[in-house]
């Protein structure tokens, strides 16, 4: 039995399994698979398969450089059932299933062009190639991630249109107060008999003492938080209030937006968090 030599959908048989370490050192899946049948995409079914060439070697590399589970480690867990929780029970667990669908492509590295296994799905899966679909929380991490970047592509958040203007009132023109009437001027000789004496000037009152100083109380400054984290608590916190996965993201790239994306908010994402949760209860 040799390796299939030809692109194209087939199902049939796990017939051994490992974990094992890929050249870049993450943990890794290999499958050793022998086909049974073969897809004809012109007639839609499955037609068998019965040449020498029956054999094909999966590598499924299941981590990735950020240490989080890839595609394939998913689709592996699909078409096994696998739960994803021990490697060692991958390995070593008899029960789980050993019927298995897979695609054949080509992969060219290093300028050299192979055939080789480049898919695993569930053995009674729609066979083809399909649009694969990030999770919904994913998405929203990415929308998080690339705020500023979406805001260029679409030309920039759109002005707001300003309210109009109230009218200026004009101040209403005083009318001239009358002048004081003067007071008669005595006649000479009559100022010994009608003035009195001159009016004394009262004395200011005492200055109010100053008030005390009040001691001013020193609020501690809150600590910084990048984006990452920022996201996350926002994120879990909105979820348990019951908004839907689209209204975060909206209320957080909106915040972003008008803070002038994310070269402009720095290190500190924690004033982003507070004013998207403030904008989904608002």
């Amino acid at each position: 039995m040799s390796s299939i030599d030809r692109t194209g959908s087939f199902r049939g048989k796990i017939i051994d399994k490992a974990i094992s370490k890929s050249s870049g050192g993450f943990p890794q899946a290999v499958l050793q698979l022998e086909a049974c049948e073969m897809w004809d995409p012109d007639n839609g079914v499955w037609v068998p398969w019965e040449y020498d060439e029956r054999e094909a070697m999966a590598y499924m590399v299941l981590f990735g450089k950020n240490n989080k589970p890839t595609l394939s480690a998913r689709q592996l867990m699909k078409a096994t059932g696998w739960d994803g929780v021990s490697f060692l029970e991958f390995q070593d667990k008899t029960d789980l299933k050993d019927e298995i669908q897979w695609r054949m492509e080509e992969n060219t590295y290093e300028g050299n062009t192979t055939i080789r296994c480049q898919w695993v799905d569930d053995y009674e899966a729609v066979p083809g190639k399909k649009v694969q679909k990030l999770e919904k929380e994913d998405i929203a991490k990415l929308q998080a991630q690339y705020a500023s970047q979406l805001q260029a592509l679409s030309g920039g958040p759109k002005p707001k249109s300003a309210p109009p203007a109230a009218p200026k009132q004009s101040k209403p023109t005083p009318e001239p107060e009358e002048p004081p009437a003067a007071d008669p001027t005595p006649e000479a000789g009559d100022l010994g008999d009608t003035a009195g004496p001159p009016p004394t000037t009262p004395e200011p009152p005492d200055a109010p003492e100053p008030p005390k100083a009040e001691k001013l109380k020193r609020t501690r400054k809150p600590k910084a938080i990048d984006m990452n984290t920022a996201w996350a608590e926002y994120f879990k916190e909105s979820k348990a209030a019951g908004h839907d996965d689209v209204k975060i993201t909206q209320a957080w790239t909106s915040i972003v937006q008008e803070k002038g994306g994310n070269d402009a908010v720095g290190t500190d994402w924690g004033p982003v968090k507070a004013a998207a949760l403030d904008a989904l209860t608002s």
